[in-house]
């Protein structure tokens, strides 16, 4: 089958539209609201097409055999223009912005339709609305009800009057949102955003750093997703390691140590392992689910509160990683947990919502002070004038930066499942793994199940990523017929949180995923029970996994909260 597009023959599929044809032959039509990983609804209208004399959006019009198509025609480049224009009617454009670099493709210069918007700020929730700069692609109502499930956003009235906002406009706090971020992450105008915190940083440090008998002791923690993602606001291709440079640059920006997630990433299996080998011998709490993903915990606290003894006490390893740091570390350089001063870089806009928990101040004081998304991180960096791909390789500090392969993959999707085996098979049967890579629960399908052979035992798995997935496996019952489920509520994992660079697609989480994956493979250290640091810890201060000080520090209980639903 074949359509002329431009003059040009052009061979397609059955069930390919105008859009996907043209991109496959290396012809350019601007659009705003499309997304690969969402359904095409043709609502910006921007990358409107003359087809058969008609304009049509190309986005979600199918190519249909004899076709002949106009993309630059003079109609259609008017029209994009015209509705260009109309977009931004209540915008406040940034330059950064994704609209933006459309806007100046199809020949917008100026704003001609003036009508003022509000502006809706979350207060200390960890997203942000500003209408004003709402475009009405509709991404965030897809991403919400499509991917996530949750069908928190949608659109409200019509012309003027329309928008995008929660049921009943009410505030978020009083929605089933769990602040995944996901919404954030699609917006080509950052009409949501998480609520930026970079520029409360900067103050701090530098007024601290003016102060004479300054005691703070600036502290930086990155996630494992992070090495693999932050390169892209840099024009690095996703799925580089630029871990080293990240280093250097947190260093230049003035933190005092710079230490790596992954450590407690370890730290996390080793407590989250036992406390398995310890359900599945005696056989109560089954499944064990893991608790590292915020956004899920939220939405077992108010969905399904029945859940809440099988979720793994264990803490995140951002959290497990504030509590040593303010207790374990905070002893070896002699200094209170008061003067530390902490900051997460995370690929997670929920992170936000977690450090700010009441039960998270384990050490006596804020064990997270504050949290950054990777796009934050890398937006700073540019406002201090460094280009990370120019960095020299760094190494992160002692004791709290050496980590395992383990901890690296916790950033994907299955991660975390495949850390906690590595370990569980070493505790239940005292050998080692004759095969690491546990190939059985990685990849990409949502919900994947396998069941593992711990010499002769079978343990059934299962490993779960997006909100919507999570639903339809708690909601049918299957949970209940494994012994241990890794829940994350974004695609891909970590790697693809809502504080992730933009934009992310599932083509580039896969190529972040890979790139954990081959990082995993490269190091020496594999096993997070082999991690020097991580024995340094146990021998010297918490004794050994699940003691009494492990259990102070790097555990937790969650708590039913007021269900929120429509």
């Amino acid at each position: 089958m074949q359509i002329k597009i431009d003059g040009k023959r052009v061979k397609f599929e059955e069930g390919e539209t105008i859009l996907n044809v043209a991109k496959r032959k290396g012809i350019n039509i601007p659009t705003l609201c499309y997304h690969p990983d969402l359904s095409p609804k043709g609502k910006c209208r921007l990358c409107l097409v003359e087809a058969d004399g008609r304009l049509v959006t190309s986005c979600n019009t199918p190519a249909k055999e004899g076709m002949d198509i106009l993309t630059r025609s003079k109609r259609a480049l008017e029209a994009r223009k015209l509705n260009g224009e109309l977009l931004i009617a209540n915008g406040k454009e940034e330059n950064e912005m994704e609209v933006m670099k459309v806007l100046k493709e199809i020949g917008v210069k100026g704003n001609h339709f003036k009508t003022p918007r509000k502006v809706t700020c979350s207060g200390r929730l960890p997203i942000e609305k500003d209408d004003r700069k709402c475009v009405l692609c509709g991404r965030c109502v897809q991403v919400c009800s499509e991917i996530q499930g949750i069908n928190n956003i949608g659109l409200m009235n019509r012309g003027v009057c329309a928008e995008a906002t929660t049921p009943y406009n009410l505030p978020m706090l009083e929605t089933p949102c769990t602040f995944c971020g996901q919404c954030a992450l699609v917006c080509p105008t950052s009409a949501l955003r998480e609520r930026a915190l970079s520029e409360k940083l900067v103050k701090a440090m530098d007024e601290m750093g003016n102060m004479i008998g300054n005691s703070k002791f600036y502290v930086a923690q990155t996630a494992p997703s992070i090495r693999v993602s932050l390169g892209e606001m840099f024009g690095v291709p996703p799925g580089t390691l630029v871990k080293g440079k990240m280093v250097s640059a947190l260093k230049k920006m003035g933190f005092d140590a710079v230490f790596d997630t992954d450590f407690a990433a370890d730290l996390t299996i080793m407590e989250e392992a036992n406390e398995f080998v310890q359900r599945f011998s005696s056989g109560k709490n089954l499944p064990l689910i893991t608790s590292c993903c915020p956004a899920w915990v939220v939405m077992a606290e108010e969905r399904y509160p029945y859940l809440l003894k099988h979720i793994s006490s264990c803490k995140s390893p951002q959290q497990m990683f504030g509590a040593v740091a303010k207790t374990y570390y905070a002893q070896k350089i002699g200094k209170p947990a008061k003067d530390i001063f902490l900051v997460s870089v995370m690929p997670c806009v929920a992170k936000k919502f977690e450090a700010q928990r009441p039960e998270m101040d384990s050490s006596g004081a804020r064990d997270v002070d504050m949290v950054l998304t990777t796009r934050e991180l890398g937006r700073l960096m540019k406002q201090k004038g460094i280009d990370l791909a120019k960095m020299e390789e760094g190494e992160f500090d002692r004791p709290l930066g050496i980590s395992s392969g383990a901890g690296a993959i916790f950033g994907a999707t299955g991660g975390v499942m495949e850390a906690a085996l590595r370990v569980a098979y070493e505790v239940i049967t005292g050998k080692r793994l004759k095969k690491i890579d546990l190939k059985e629960v990685r990849g990409f399908e949502g919900i994947r199940e396998a069941e593992i052979d711990i010499e002769g035992t079978k343990v059934k798995v299962a490993v779960v990523h997006t909100l919507k997935n999570i639903r339809e496996i708690v909601e049918s019952g299957r949970w209940k017929k494994y012994h241990f489920i890794e829940f994350m509520a974004c695609p891909g994992g970590c790697i693809g949180g809502g504080g992730q660079p933009r934009p992310t697609t599932n083509e580039i989480r896969k190529k972040r995923m890979d790139a954990l994956y081959r990082l995993d493979y490269k190091m020496k250290l594999r096993i997070s029970s082999d991690n020097p640091d991580i024995k340094a810890i146990y021998s010297e201060f918490l004794g050994k996994p699940l003691s009494p000080k492990a259990e102070k520090l790097l555990h937790t209980k969650y708590k039913k909260r007021a269900p929120k639903y429509f």
